[in-house]
């Protein structure tokens, strides 16, 4: 053991600057993963070990990625931010994920309700947007049953 210890050292010490954009696609990738399992289970759909694996997938892929753009970033080109283009664009996906999830589960696009929260530029009349969304889901869930 005392042999692996310079090397578990040197390799930390390589990663530790990933580490918290490495938390945050783990805790997206969480998120993403507890919501798609809610939304499944409102469907009735189970949970199988192909979709745990995926996430399993999921995670170690993203990670590889994200460790890969640093190295590059850091020892070949430094002028461009690899790692930060790399994150954000999984995080974008992600987060759309989760929020088509939300969808599922709620029936409300979260997205359309911010918009139309912007567009009223008051918080007075949330309820009447959020009833807005809500018969909108409806009609779309109604016209996909014909």
């Amino acid at each position: 053991m005392e042999k692996f210890k310079p090397y578990l050292f040197w390799l930390f010490a390589l990663i530790a600057p990933t580490i918290s954009v490495m938390l945050t696609v783990a805790f997206l990738i969480a998120v993403h993963f507890i919501t798609e399992s809610y939304a499944g289970i409102k469907k009735k759909i189970p949970i199988s070990g192909e979709r745990i694996g995926n996430t399993i997938s999921k995670f170690f892929i993203y990670n590889l990625v994200v460790l890969s753009a640093f190295l590059l970033e850091k020892y070949i080109v430094n002028e461009v931010p690899f790692m930060r283009i790399i994150a954000g664009f999984i995080a974008i996906a992600e987060i759309k994920s989760i929020m088509e999830n939300f969808n599922a589960i709620y029936g409300i696009d979260p997205f359309k309700a911010l918009v139309n929260l912007i567009k009223k530029r008051s918080f007075n009349d949330l309820k009447e947007t959020i009833d807005h969304l809500v018969n909108d889901s409806e009609n779309d869930q109604k016209k996909q049953k014909k």
